[in-house]
């Protein structure tokens, strides 16, 4: 009778041992047969006598097999069966009765090692950061496979979007499309273009959502997510309109103003929020009720057409003609038949029966002279002497006829220097500069740029019948800007992004290159003069900043003109054209 085998004698001296032992154990000959298995290795590593080690557990037949040529005693592997945790191997040669070289493995739980604990609680602690980061988040975030199916939706998009992630998640965004969820998807266009997409979307409710949309690649270069940043502007726009509003109210111009110039100015889309523009359009505003002349002074494009608009709708003739001449654009041979009329046979060509001029049609009106520095000296004559007596005389004729016109008159020009040069006529120079209003150029009215920009920006979107909006580095850009041609260069410039933009946000590299990088002091301190600032501007801008400046220097205007090195009476002219007073 043969002797038992390492079987029976484990099974002889401690069945129920065996039986009990919660941790794996078994047994395999040279070939990795295995020949003996405990309960614990059969329902935990689904082990069994008499089928080869490599089968259920091929990482420790590798090991076992490297333990029988190896001359280390007890190695012990690490190994692990499917997502399950890892086991300990320890390894260990013994014979059985016939002398058969056998290793008993026993598999232990493998201890965690330090490293990779605390690397598993950095990993976690980050995890729940990146969780709390994402739903706290106040801008929507969704995140989206490559097929721009949505796998993750934070509490800012379930309420921008008034459904539960559960509506959401799971959704391919071509679907979300069809139901009418949102009109466009920039998670779409993204995982379909592989770049960053910006989008105005529509909700169903009528509200606005600017979506950036930003894929993220792998190692090696593929699509593997796409992150959607939302953001509800259509409570944005409602909250930036209230606080313009509010501003408006608390202007101290609109607290002076009557109900009907207020209604004038809102139907005119005037935007007064600096000091200086207040401070014109209210001057505007009262001498719009007396009769007095009025000279408009001012760089070309600051609105001095508007003013003299202004005047008029408040004045007691608003319900008269507003005759508006443009002195530059008539040829100087005409002027005179042009502004007082002529009679029949006056010159070669003339209507047989004569023609009355613009002065006897703006009879109980306004008349207003623009760019009056280019008038002739032979119609300055009897533009003076229409002021001094109100009678005018056609050319060709001798009647006299008595008129009820009041005279408004504008100019780019120093008429100052004009009358030193012999250019323009002191005395009708005093006649016209009754009351002087400075309308300053853009340059001159920080507060107004923005929202002068956004407006012309949504009135040309409204006329083109698109959406267009600027980020806030195309609109830092543009209020930086110097504006050498004003408000009729903003208009430009604003028509333009509107038009020539690709996209519905206009970026900084949409904007014309005069204005991107360009400084945002002043043209006094800008040593990079721009190109369509004319010499008269420059100068007049100069001197105004120089005399801002001495005015917070020094306490009066005799120190003003020393330091200057000008006399006193030269300071007062000038603070009082520039409106410095």
């Amino acid at each position: 009778m043969s002797e038992p085998n390492l079987v029976d004698e484990l099974q002889s001296l401690a069945p129920n041992f065996l039986k009990a032992l919660s941790v794996p154990l078994l047994a395999c000959d040279t070939q990795g047969l295995i020949v003996f298995t405990n309960p614990a290795a059969e329902n935990q590593l689904n082990a069994s006598v008499g089928i080869m080690l490599s089968k259920p557990l091929p990482k420790l037949a590798e090991a076992v097999g490297n333990f029988g040529r190896s001359a280390s005693p007890t190695p012990s592997v690490t190994i692990t069966r499917g997502t399950g945790a890892p086991y300990l191997a320890l390894l260990s040669t013994v014979k059985s009765a016939e002398g058969q070289n056998l290793t008993l493995c026993l598999l232990p739980p493998a201890p965690s090692p330090p490293e990779a604990d605390r690397r598993m609680l950095d990993f976690e602690a980050l995890t729940l950061e990146l969780h709390a980061i994402i739903d706290s988040s106040s801008d929507g975030l969704f995140v989206c496979d490559a097929d721009a199916k949505v796998i993750r939706v934070n509490p800012a998009s379930e309420r921008i979007h008034k459904r539960p992630d559960s509506e959401m998640v799971g959704k391919n965004m071509r679907d979300l499309i069809a139901e009418g969820f949102i009109d466009r998807s920039a998670a779409l266009e993204a995982s379909i273009q592989k770049k960053s997409v910006s989008l105005l979307q529509s909700l169903p409710d009528g509200g606005k959502l600017i979506s950036v949309a930003t894929p993220v690649f792998d190692q090696n270069g593929d699509l593997i997510r796409v992150v959607v940043s939302e953001r509800d502007i259509s409570e944005i726009d409602r909250l930036q309109r209230e606080l313009e509003n509010q501003e408006a109210i608390k202007d101290q111009f609109r607290h002076q103003m009557l109900e009907m110039q207020q209604a004038e100015l809102e139907s005119r889309k005037i935007i007064a929020r600096s000091p200086n523009m207040i401070k014109s359009l209210r001057q505007a505003m009262k001498v719009a009720t007396a009769d007095s002349s009025v000279l408009i002074l001012g760089e070309s494009g600051v609105g001095k057409g508007v003013f003299a608009d202004i005047i008029h709708h408040n004045s007691r003739r608003a319900d008269r003609p507003l005759i508006t001449i443009n002195c530059g654009a008539i040829p100087e041979s005409l002027v005179e038949a042009e502004l007082f009329g002529y009679e029949k046979g006056a010159f070669t060509g003339a209507s047989p029966g004569g023609k009355p001029g613009q002065f006897e049609l703006a009879n109980e009106g306004i008349i207003f002279l623009d760019e009056i520095a280019e008038l002739p000296l032979s119609a300055q004559v009897k533009l003076l002497r229409f002021l001094e007596d109100g009678r005018i005389t056609r050319l060709g004729g001798t009647e006299q006829r008595k008129l009820d016109v009041r005279v408004l008159a504008a100019t780019h020009r120093d008429l100052e220097e004009m009358v030193e040069n012999g250019t323009f006529r002191l005395d009708l120079y005093y006649r016209l500069n009754v009351i002087p209003i400075h309308v300053p150029a853009v340059r001159e009215r920080k507060d107004c740029l923005v929202p002068l920009i956004r407006h012309y920006i949504d009135h040309f979107s409204t006329i083109n019948n698109t959406q267009k909006r600027l980020t806030r580095a195309a609109l830092d850009d543009l209020a930086g800007y110097s504006y050498p041609g004003n408000v009729r260069e903003l208009m430009n410039i604003s028509e333009r992004l509107v038009v020539m933009s690709e996209t519905e946000v206009i970026d900084v590299s949409d904007l014309p290159s005069q204005v991107v990088g360009s400084t945002k002091v002043g043209l006094s301190e800008d040593l990079d003069w721009p190109d369509t600032i004319s010499l008269q501007q420059a100068i007049e801008t100069v001197e105004r900043n120089l005399l801002s400046r001495a005015q917070y220097r020094y306490r009066s205007q005799t120190s003003i003109a020393e330091a200057l090195g000008v006399n006193q009476s030269t300071v007062a002219r000038k603070l009082k054209r520039y409106n410095l007073t």
